[in-house]
């Protein structure tokens, strides 16, 4: 479970690194994407109103409720990925 503040530590951390990061998820076309703002991205990686993809959701809610299915972040110039949560957050401390 990730709560709001953990969703802040990790918005800040990306921003420190300058990295993006986007969320694949399962159940929906979907992605969370997090880079100078937190934002929903459809399956063409283009910008959709946030109530259109989660509806009246949180950013925190979304990732507790729906399961990660990729974590990809980009930074510089380099891609990374990771299959879960915890690898990821493992990576960001």
């Amino acid at each position: 479970m990730i709560s709001h503040s953990e969703l802040m530590r990790i918005y800040k951390k990306l921003r420190e690194m300058n990295a993006q990061a986007f969320f694949s998820l399962k159940g929906t076309r979907y992605k969370l994407a997090i880079n100078r703002y937190i934002h929903a991205r459809d399956a063409e990686d283009h910008r959709v109103p946030w109530t259109k993809a989660f509806g009246s959701k949180l950013p925190h809610d979304v990732l507790n409720t729906y399961e990660v299915v990729e974590i990809r972040v980009l930074r510089g110039g380099e891609l990374l990925s990771f299959k879960s949560l915890k690898e990821f957050l493992r990576w960001l401390k």
